[in-house]
């Protein structure tokens, strides 16, 4: 290429154990070649970065991933947490999965790549000269750095037309695939960045409404000051000045409030750390830094001069004779004024009925989310990931052994019904996609193989998730132990895609590979979601244990009693096994499916939250106008009660006022909703973002909240007496 000006690579998240430091540990360590931190431009807090020496390359066995010398990079986190911020940690030796690494450096405070922690650091080691498509496929993280004045547009092309050669080269491999950079901070925040828009948005909306109320508040406080003002105008005050002196008391008020709003943010700020979903890029580096405070005063003014332009307009447009004459004409209690004020009034309905509808589709969305069936019963089961030290466990007889050992330890428990072992746990992410062919049809192209999710699993795992068997048979204890069993089971929608027409029992597939055995299908089970909720099932085959005997397994325990109780007993039975394997990620499987949903659940909450702050304000602003109006109509609500008007006509006058300004921001709003919810397209699950049902929710619920505002000062008006009221005037 000639638009890099370097390209470094990593291998992320691969698991060892930690050992030799009290309890064992599981650590997720990253591998990455020597001028990965250099590219970045990232130096280490404590000793140095790999050099290319250690990052040579080295003959290992195929289970393990290719490594240079053993020396490592620890975390600022991992050095603080486990070895108390030592500084002498330099030149000394840890062990991990049971060999010795020598610790060499200590990177900086929160760095992180891609947003995925890693604890560990470790050399790359890639041989050039070695093909690496047979055995790991597609596996690494490229990070590059373009060259001075090369666009996204001509790195895309070049990188392009190296994709075209390398189809060209490895058909096989390569064809039908294509290459694409992204800038690194789009590939972070991608998916979470409309959500933020989105929240973003709201708060605008939040504080639009509540300065629409404050002006309305300014607008009425105006006309218990118009004297005032009519004086200082007679005394020589021009208008551009008391313009000023109007916009400098709200301006004085909404930074007092931006500085209180502050106040509350430095302790909310740590409720939303603690309480946010974990899938969200950076939350833990959330913060008020100085970028904040500049913000906040911006947004403090905006609002002074949002909230305090339009009375300070009003106010200063004066008539002095009628102001100054006793009993004279109010100009801001008049028509003019009131037109202003029922503005305001119209945006705060319009404004507060688009978030309801938006909170109202994301709260439905949410409600579909959590209906919908994983395909088994997560009640009562508890999970936790094991990972062999392959060095300990360099053979697969071995692997097979700990495990079927480890569970049949575990069911001799107390409280224990079933146990079982998967190497990737539903909702817990991806599986090994990878090819297979169906024996007996022709085999088609690189580009068009068929593709399906492998899961290798022990015995009883379908009893232990109670995942039900549709067509077939589960299992057998021979075709888990014997090598000579060649089975497999498939789920529904495989059998409905390939088999369409016909029964799969029977059927043999090969996995993966033109020189690895066929398997037999023996069995149909029901879908299960995989990955999350939204996702539709993929093909997915379960292979037993022993085909395809991974380091590293969840080991899942169906209680008949609280299953977080047993794993005091469950990690003391492994631990008799190997008292340094590590256990993590402890949970019950209802805990790993609220995780999924975590950041669906924080946006409907957050946007939830917007939503009630912005009626409860619009409700405010009405029933205010309304106390206001009936107070400016007494006199002539004390005529008509005089003249005979009964209390349902009394009633009737004032809330029809309301309720029409009510009715003309709900049009308006409607109108603005039908529009701005497409922007929730994505974040929405099985509701459209022009739900009717919602739409006609929403606004029936607005119609009565801004009912019950406007009713409370009409009825109030209701019990005046007029002979009081006359005579008063």
């Amino acid at each position: 290429n000639h638009v890099f000006e370097e390209i470094a690579a990593l291998f992320a998240l691969e698991t060892k154990n930690l050992t030799g430091m009290g309890e064992p540990a599981q650590v997720q360590c990253h591998r990455v070649s020597a001028n990965f931190f250099p590219l970045l431009g990232v130096e280490a807090t404590l000793g140095r970065t790999f050099s290319q020496k250690e990052d040579l390359p080295q003959i290992v066995k195929r289970e393990e991933a290719p490594h240079g010398e053993q020396v490592v990079i620890l975390s600022y986190s991992l050095w603080q947490q486990h070895f108390g911020g030592d500084p002498g940690i330099l030149g000394k030796t840890i062990q991990l999965d049971r060999q010795g690494h020598t610790v060499i450096g200590v990177l900086p405070s929160g760095f992180r790549f891609m947003d995925q922690p890693a604890d560990v650091w470790i050399p790359l080691g890639l041989d050039p000269a070695k093909d690496y498509r047979a055995i790991f496929g597609r596996f690494l993280w490229v990070p590059a750095r373009l060259k001075a004045g090369v666009t996204l547009q001509q790195a895309r092309e070049e990188l392009s037309l190296i994709a075209e050669q390398l189809q060209q080269q490895h058909p096989v491999f390569n064809a039908g695939w294509d290459a694409n950079i992204v800038p690194l901070d789009m590939q972070v925040t991608g998916d979470i960045r409309r959500t933020l828009l989105v929240l973003l948005g709201a708060v605008g909306f939040v504080l639009l409404i509540a300065c629409a109320n404050i002006a309305n508040l300014r607008l009425v406080q105006a006309v218990t000051r118009e004297k005032e003002i009519a004086t200082r105008a007679s005394l020589g005050a021009s208008r551009p000045r008391l313009i000023r002196l109007l916009l400098t008391e709200s301006l004085v008020v909404a930074v007092l409030g931006g500085a209180l709003g502050l106040l509350l943010a430095l302790w909310l700020v740590k409720l939303l750390v603690v309480f946010g979903p974990r899938d969200i890029p950076r939350l833990s580096e959330i913060n008020l830094d100085g970028s904040v405070l500049c913000y906040t005063l911006l947004a403090s003014l905006m609002a002074g001069v949002l909230s305090g332009l339009a009375p300070a307009w009003q106010a200063s447009k004066l008539d002095l004779n009628e102001a100054l004459k006793e009993g004279g004409k109010s100009a801001m209690a008049g028509a003019r004024g009131n037109r202003l004020r029922s503005v305001f009034i119209v945006m705060q309905f319009a404004l507060a009925l688009v978030l309801l509808i938006g909170a109202g589709l994301l709260i439905r969305s949410f409600l579909h989310l959590q209906a919908v069936n994983p395909g088994f019963d997560q009640q009562n089961l508890l999970t936790m990931r094991l990972v062999l030290p392959l060095p300990a466990y360099s053979e697969e007889k071995r692997r097979t052994s700990f495990f079927e050992q480890a569970i049949q330890r575990i069911e001799t428990l107390p409280g224990v019904q079933s146990v079982s072992a998967v190497n990737h746990l539903p909702f817990d992410g991806p599986g090994m996609n990878t090819f297979f062919m169906i024996e007996g049809r022709h085999s088609p192209d690189a580009i068009d193989k068929p593709r399906a999710d492998v899961r290798t699993v022990s015995s009883n795992y379908f009893r232990t998730m109670k995942i039900q068997l549709r067509v077939g048979r589960d299992f057998t204890q021979r075709d888990v132990t014997d090598d000579d069993a060649r089975v497999v089971i498939i789920n529904e929608t495989m059998a409905r895609r390939f088999w369409p027409n016909e029964n799969p029992l029977g059927k043999w597939i090969r996995i993966n590979r033109p020189d690895y055995p066929p398997d037999e299908i023996v069995g149909v089970v029901k879908d299960v979601k995989n990955s999350d909720f939204e996702t539709e099932a993929m093909p997915t085959v379960y292979w037993p244990h022993h085909r395809w005997p991974s380091p590293f397994a969840t080991v899942l325990v169906r209680a008949t009693v609280d299953p977080m109780s047993l794993n005091a007993a469950v990690t003391r039975e492994i631990r008799a096994l190997d008292p340094e394997q590590s256990i993590a990620d402890v949970r019950t499987m209802e805990q790993v499916l609220l995780s999924t949903v975590a950041q669906p659940r924080f946006n409907t909450l957050l946007l939830t939250l917007f939503a009630v702050v912005a009626l409860v304000l619009a409700a405010m602003g009405i029933y205010g106008m309304m106390s206001f109006a009936i107070t400016q109509r007494k006199h002539e609500i004390g005529i008509r009660m005089a003249l005979g008007a009964q209390t349902r006509d009394v009633l009737k006058l004032v809330m029809m006022q309301g309720m029409t300004l009510t009715l003309i921001g709900i049009g308006i709003g409607l109108s603005a909703s039908y529009a701005l919810t497409r922007v929730l397209t994505g974040l929405l699950f099985g509701v459209r973002p022009t739900d009717p049902a919602t739409f006609v929710g929403v606004t029936s619920l607005l119609v009565a909240v801004a009912s019950l505002a406007c009713y409370i000062p009409a009825r109030r008006a209701t019990r005046m007496d007029p002979t009081l009221t006359l005579r008063s005037e």
